[in-house]
């Protein structure tokens, strides 16, 4: 599996505060079937310089981590670097805006914020795509209070992530089955920040996924974040609607 929004860096943002506490988080996501961790710190851009400083303390901090990994031995998942990046005006004009796309790619993890939307983030979505940057909007499930507001995305042509314990969850999970109606899930994330509050629960994420909504579907998420990371274009798909039953199953 690929998880595809994860905070394994230390000391950088609300994530791990010790290597020792990243190490255990990559352990126990790699014994959970984790092949591949996208290490997605937050990044609260406010001007250039904010991006370069974000980027050089990502580097201190995946340098401490490499070193820490290698002389523990592991074994670990493979880890791909990338960021998640607030979206609280239009920040598409800063020209090293593409630096904090996911490693090796111009995919971008875009969080949008909790109040409510406006013109100006739409057009910042828009404006990144002219320039060839491909927008991910992060936990997608977590704005319900904006549901009325979502069809302004879909008429953008995004993709969505959504985390793993939403799928656990009510009543994140109701929300979600509306966004599957919707094909408006595209990728899969732990979010784990820790492993007390916050862990990675892929693995029962997935159980869950196969169950419900069919291994087909399952693996068109794995498939698709396969495509991101080799900066490929995916390929959108739209699956039965749940049934009443697959329903009670939530």
């Amino acid at each position: 599996m690929i998880d595809f929004h994860a905070h394994i860096l230390p000391k950088i943002d609300d994530g791990p505060k010790h290597l020792s506490d990243s190490l255990s988080m990559l352990k126990h996501s790699y014994e959970q079937g984790v092949g591949t961790v996208v290490s997605t710190s937050h990044c609260y851009v406010t001007d250039e310089a904010r991006i370069d400083a974000f980027l050089a303390a990502r580097a201190r901090s995946y340098r401490a981590l490499r070193e820490a990994m290698d002389s523990d031995g592991g074994p670990f998942p493979n880890i791909v670097l990338g960021a998640e990046v607030h979206l609280y005006k239009d920040i598409s004009h800063y020209e090293n805006l593409p630096k904090l796309c996911i490693e090796g790619t111009n995919y971008l993890l875009v969080e949008m914020p909790y109040t409510k939307w406006n013109n100006t983030l739409y057009d910042s979505l828009y404006s990144m795509q002219l320039k060839h940057l491909r927008p991910i909007l992060a936990h997608i499930e977590r704005y319900a209070a904006q549901e009325d507001a979502f069809e302004n995305l879909f008429s953008l042509d995004l993709l969505y992530q959504v985390n793993a314990d939403s799928f656990l969850h009510s009543p994140e999970k109701r929300f979600l089955a509306k966004l599957f109606d919707k094909n408006a899930i595209q990728l899969l994330g732990s979010d784990m920040h820790n492993l007390t509050s916050r862990p990675s629960r892929m693995q029962k994420a997935a159980e869950h996924i196969g169950k419900v909504y069919g291994q087909p579907f399952l693996e068109y998420i794995q498939n698709n974040a396969e495509a991101v990371l080799e900066n490929r274009d995916v390929l959108l798909k739209s699956f039965p609607r749940l049934s009443f039953w697959d329903k009670l199953k939530l």
